[in-house]
């Protein structure tokens, strides 16, 4: 038996990373610009880059969810499946109080998870949801501005500003730190893929038990 297992395929690992590139760029060029940051001068050239990263980012969102639909809904199915163990990672937040600061919280034994633990799954059902909300409400923004009227507009605006960077500060504060803790997955989203079986059977045993299937080579 394989002593790594496949937890990203390889179109999960370019949307991710595409995503967080393309993500970063809009994040800033947004906030300088919004925030008037930058000189006068400079702003057509920041909104253009704004608006060409943009056209990547949809691309890729799009590409993923259409040419992968079968990842894509598979990803949605673990994402919303909330049973007993999930809401019982709650009671010790998955042992991480203790990890990050040595606080004895809960019980000690952490509730087997699947594929996405229960922090994960509202955090990336929020990404998802902001990825769909940002793209829509830009190109609204973009192409529509004129006909959907001055309220519409204003509110669309502060969505996809404000949206934005609460979503960034999530991902930089939240996300990020997290995924650090998890080196064996962090390595494999830009890696090959691959986790260790046994971390995988750590942090995700009912995933290594019911959906891992066993491949012949």
């Amino acid at each position: 038996m394989r002593d790594t297992v496949l937890k990203f395929p390889f179109s999960e690992r370019m949307f991710h990373n595409v995503n967080l590139i393309t993500w970063m760029i809009l994040a800033f060029s947004g906030i300088i610009i919004y925030f008037g940051l930058i000189e006068e001068s400079s702003i057509k050239f920041w909104m253009d880059l704004h608006i060409y990263i943009a056209v990547l980012f949809t691309v890729n969102f799009v590409g993923f969810v259409i040419l992968n639909f079968d990842r894509f809904a598979l990803m949605l199915r673990n994402l919303l499946i909330w049973d007993k163990d999930t809401f019982a990672w709650f009671k010790n937040f998955g042992g991480y109080p203790k990890k990050i600061f040595g606080i004895n919280f809960g019980p000690e034994e952490v509730a087997p998870q699947g594929r996405f633990n229960a922090g994960q799954k509202p955090t990336y059902l929020f990404f998802i949801f902001m990825i769909f909300g940002l793209i829509l409400t830009g190109w609204v923004l973009y192409a529509l501005a004129p006909v959907i009227g001055k309220t519409a507009m204003v509110y669309t605006f502060y969505f996809h500003v404000w949206g934005s960077i609460i979503a960034t500060v999530v991902a930089l504060f939240g996300h990020l730190p997290m995924a650090l803790l998890n080196k064996d997955d962090f390595k494999a989203m830009f890696g090959n893929g691959e986790v260790p079986l046994e971390s995988a059977k750590e942090h995700s045993p009912k995933w290594v038990e019911n959906d891992l299937v066993t491949v012949k080579q």
